[in-house]
Parts: structure tokens; sequence; C-alpha cells
């Protein structure tokens, strides 16, 4: 890491938050470097290696010099399922921990039997191991707890007391206590991951009064993450005081394959066009829509403004070469090349 180019965002979580585990769901290597290079644009970690080597192959980065993206050992089933049900897993957390990666990040699958027990059981068993574990070259030293498992938002961020019937000792989720097959929850199901890690291991307080994980203990949950449920997650996790920065979300194929051109409300149309030597502005307006598939016309203008981007149409060919916007491909030719180093320090 010394003699790599840092990127501006290399310790700095936001970079981190999101990590790519969409290669395995996506159809084929060319989409998953597609794909994986837009995810590089936004977040350093993933798992996407071709998306790397796309980088370097389209933007010109170069991976020896510069961080395009990086990972961190992980475990899988499979290892977990090895080690053995009952005490033979609590040992190969044991054995992940002090043995085989003492230092650094290593992220443990924890969802292949009974994820409550590790949480609640394990975790507190582990803790002054987890906690005398030493930092690596560069000041790292966290184990990651992965649940691959369950409903995302109440895996990480628990219920909320609104959510629930606390009746007889027994805590249901609301409107399940009269039927035959009720809900039932734990207190550490109510409270979520977080909330018992936190009560584990503790840590320390932001400068806007959000608790933190301790630096030794962390969670990444790697299974159909959407931005709605990770806005979700994240706005319970505040409203239990929680900062944003104690989750990792691994992002797969189940959000980048299932986005269309409509998922961000996004569409590419040509706006202007010349018939012998006149310019035409090209528009559509759909009676039948509702507006928003309304369009831009003729020549086009993208300002920087204050807060943000603006857009200008019907613009004259003098007014369209002063915008943000710069010819990359003419006449089927690269007029403008940049890096993905470019792209992130304009995009964070």
């Amino acid at each position: 890491m010394d003699c790599i180019k840092q990127s501006n965002r290399v310790f700095d979580f936001v970079g981190l938050q999101g990590h790519d585990f969409s290669f395995r769901g996506l159809p084929g290597r060319h989409a998953a470097k597609r794909m994986g290079m837009g995810h590089l644009a936004s977040f350093i970690g993933t798992d996407t290696i071709p998306a790397i080597d796309g980088i370097e192959e389209w933007y010109g980065d170069d991976a020896e010099s510069y961080l395009i993206g990086t990972s961190v050992p992980a475990t899988e089933h499979s290892v977990m399922c090895m080690g053995g049900a009952g005490d033979g897993e609590m040992e190969t957390f044991r054995r992940l921990i002090n043995d085989k990666y003492p230092t650094g990040i290593i992220s443990i699958v924890s969802d292949t039997w009974d994820y409550w027990k590790v949480i609640t059981e394990y975790l507190p068993l582990l803790k002054d191991e987890i906690m005398a574990r030493q930092p690596n070259a560069i000041g790292l030293n966290k184990v990651v707890i992965r649940p691959d498992s369950g409903d995302p938002i109440r895996i990480i961020a628990g219920y909320s007391e609104d959510e629930i019937l606390r009746s007889s000792g027994k805590i249901y989720v609301l409107g399940t206590h009269r039927l035959d097959n009720p809900t039932l929850l734990t207190e550490a199901e109510v409270k979520g991951s977080i909330e018992c890690m936190w009560e584990t291991f503790g840590g320390t307080i932001s400068g806007e009064g959000f608790k933190m994980l301790d630096e030794h203990i962390g969670l990444i949950y790697g299974d159909s993450i959407t931005m709605q449920r990770a806005d979700e997650i994240l706005r319970r996790l505040a409203n239990k005081g929680f900062a944003s920065n104690n989750v990792v979300f691994g992002i797969g194929s189940y959000t980048y394959q299932y986005n269309t051109r409509d998922t961000f409300g996004w569409a590419m149309k040509a706006t202007y066009g010349e018939i012998n030597g006149e310019g035409v502005e090209i528009f559509k307006d759909p009676k039948t829509d509702s507006g928003e598939k309304k369009s831009a016309k003729g020549l086009l203008r993208v300002a920087a403004e204050a807060g943000g981007y603006k857009l200008y149409d019907q613009q004259t060919l003098e007014e369209a070469m002063t915008g943000e916007l710069q010819p990359v491909f003419l006449n089927g030719k690269m007029v403008a090349e940049t890096t993905l180093e470019e792209i992130r320090n304009r995009l964070w």
C-alpha cells in the first residue's frame, strides 16, 4: 500500500461502504466488467477483478501505482461447515481470528447455522481476543461479521417498539400474537446486530453524537442490498443513535442486474440534428405520458452552479460549447481521454 498512490477516499469510510459482490450473478465476464467499472467510480471495495482490468484497459489507470480497487480475506460457508457445527464453529472463529488472520481485516460469514448465537454467545466469548488484535502495516485490525440471510433491515438495525408486542414475557411481531403460528422474537433480534455488538464491544461517540463501534469489530451484509434498503437501514440506525459507518453494504447482482434505464430516470436520446445544413431541434413529449418522458430540446448546455449542475436546452452552438459537457467521441474518434482518478475527483 505504501508504494501505491492512494485515492482520496481510501480511509473515508464511504469509499469502502459499498462492496461489489455482483460478479457471480451477472451474465458473463463482460457484463461484470462493465458494471464493476461503474461501481469503482463511487467505491473502492470490489471482488469483481475484471473491473480492475477494465479500468486499466479503458481509462489508463495503473493498479500498480494507483488504488483502483481493494478487498479483504473472507470466508465462505464451506469453510465454516468444514469446521463443524457446535463447538467446532466457535473454534473456527477463534482459529481465523487468532491464527490465520491475526492482523488486518478478516470477514467471517456468520449465518451458516445460528447467526444470533454467534452474536450473543460467540462474540462475547471472543471479545478479549478480538480486542487484542494488533494492526497491520496500514493500521487495520478488524473482525467483520457477515450475515447473508434474513431481512437485512431487521438483521442489522432490528425492530422499533411500534413493530412489536411484548406480552407475558414474550416478544411478538405486531399482529401475529393471535395467530396459530405467531412470530416470536428474541431481545437480540429486536435490538439488531449493531446494537448487540455495541453492548459487547462498545466504541466511541462521533462529533455529531452518534455511536461508532470499536475499530476492532464491524459488520457487512452481503446480499440483496438495494438503495431503498440501505436508506432504511441507515435511518433505523440513526434513530437508535448509531452512525452510518457501522455497516458495510455488499452490493450484488440483485441490485445491479435488476436496474433498468428507469431506475434513476435516465435515458439517452438525440436532441439536435442538421438537415441540409439547417439545425433541427429534436424532442419528444408524449401526450399519453405523465410528463416524465418529456425530453430536453435542441442543443444542450450543462452549467455548474451552486448546489450542483443545471441543464439548459435550446442553446445556440456558441452557448452549447461553453458548458461542462465536452466531446469525447467525434466522428467515430476519441478526442478526449480521462482516468478513473479524474472521475473520482469530480464525483467525490
